[in-house]
């Protein structure tokens, strides 16, 4: 996760952990060691000759936000422009991690740029970048657009006012409609070379084997993250067997998930993460901003479709979670009308299935169980998922009694 900016809470020091906490004392050290004139002097120079004659910034080290892996500073200028420094305080060792971590940032960036150019999607313009620590600054770092706006302190179901909820739907609507058309024929992240000006094109995902074969099916792409999943799960529970069972389902419920027409493609590019943290929206609720990019790569149509936005949950409430199916309705709904829009523009006599299309659907629900996971969650996900794929027909019992001494993999 990387720092968000403006409407995540602004902290100091003092807001974080004790001093043995190890993102304390990472912020501490950007803080503390940083070349901060330095990093004011190469903002001042981005923002072109004219302004360099005469004019100054001032980076506030006092007042940040953070993420995980980067803290973001506000760089005021002179004449009142506000732009945001996001530095990577999570600096790893050993040269492989070093040059995995510059090309994650590079594809990023990249990624930010392609979406500016292809897109309308509101997200931050990049103005200057260094990609590794070996710069006069000291750290990899982004000087980045400031966005206005805040996130939502919770789902967008429950979060904006039903009056809004139409109009919130139709900008979420219109993001994954874009999202969807901005495909490409390979799995994995973009890349616009070094300096990330040139044309895009898509390479290897971060944690990829450099000797696998690339993969070029969305049922590859599927199992490979499945897979990994439930190994890490079965780590630490390898003689449960309700916990065999549940990775053994979540492994057998692929074949719901595949479609058929899209298995080779297009791959549209997906944030992974598209929740109301990271959505920016002023007091209106326009949508201001889509943030944290990091880690985006093209990935199956069927995982556009999954985002906790849409998710109904089992410790909720029949009423608050209908709140979220009607949301989810509205924004199929809005969906398919872009997309019919789109098929009569272009006079299309075919075309493979669409997002609306899966929207709304168990696949989807099945798609988010089997992906949008975490090992530890793996049990869980498990048991709805079969609850899922054979309703009542089959208990819990009775698939433990069949594959709990299952070979998950």
């Amino acid at each position: 996760m990387s720092a968000q900016q403006e409407g995540a809470h602004w902290s100091t020091l003092d807001d974080l952990e004790p001093t043995d906490n190890e993102l304390h004392q990472n912020i501490t050290q950007v803080i503390e060691t940083a070349n901060f004139e330095c990093l004011q002097d190469i903002a001042v120079f981005a923002r072109g000759v004219e302004f360099a004659k005469a004019g100054t910034a001032v980076i506030d080290t006092k007042s940040f936000t953070f993420g995980w892996n980067n803290v973001v500073f506000k760089i005021t200028f002179s004449d009142g422009i506000i732009w945001i420094a996001r530095i990577c305080h999570a600096l790893k060792q050993g040269n492989e991690n070093i040059e995995a971590d510059r090309k994650s940032m590079l594809s990023e960036i990249a990624t930010l740029r392609t979406l500016r150019r292809r897109t309308t999607i509101p997200v931050p313009d990049v103005f200057a970048f260094e990609a590794s620590a070996s710069n006069d600054f000291g750290y990899p770092y982004m000087l980045m657009e400031y966005l206005e706006g805040k996130p939502l302190g919770t789902s967008m179901a429950h979060g904006v006012p039903v009056k809004h909820h139409p109009q919130v739907a139709k900008q979420l609507a219109e993001v994954l409609f874009q999202l969807q058309n901005l495909s490409f024929d390979k799995l994995g992240r973009i890349w616009c070379g070094e300096s990330c000006d040139e044309s895009p094109e898509i390479i290897p995902y971060e944690d990829a084997e450099p000797t696998a074969a690339p993969m070029e099916t969305s049922l590859e792409w599927f199992y490979k993250h499945r897979q990994e999943q439930n190994r890490k799960a079965l780590e630490v529970h390898a003689q449960d067997p309700e916990w065999r069972t549940a990775c053994w389902i979540l492994k057998s419920a692929m074949a719901q998930i595949i479609i058929e027409d899209r298995m080779y493609g297009p791959f549209p590019l997906c944030h992974f993460d598209l929740h109301y943290g990271n959505l920016l929206f002023d007091d209106e609720y326009n949508l201001t901003g889509v943030l944290d990019w990091s880690g985006a790569g093209t990935a199956p149509l069927e995982r556009l479709a999954v985002t906790p936005e849409f998710i109904t949950f089992p410790g909720i409430t029949d009423e608050e979670n209908q709140v979220i199916l009607d949301y989810r309705g509205l924004v199929r709904d809005i969906l398919q009308d872009l997309e019919a829009q789109s098929r009569e523009s272009a006079s299309s006599s075919g075309s493979k299935t669409a997002l609306s299309a899966i929207l709304g659907t168990s696949r989807a629900d099945i798609t988010h169980r089997c992906t949008y996971s975490f090992p530890h969650r793996a049990f869980w996900d498990g048991r709805l998922v079969a609850k899922l794929l054979y309703k009542d027909t089959v208990s819990w019992e009775q698939l433990v009694a069949m594959y709990g001494g299952s070979e998950v993999y």
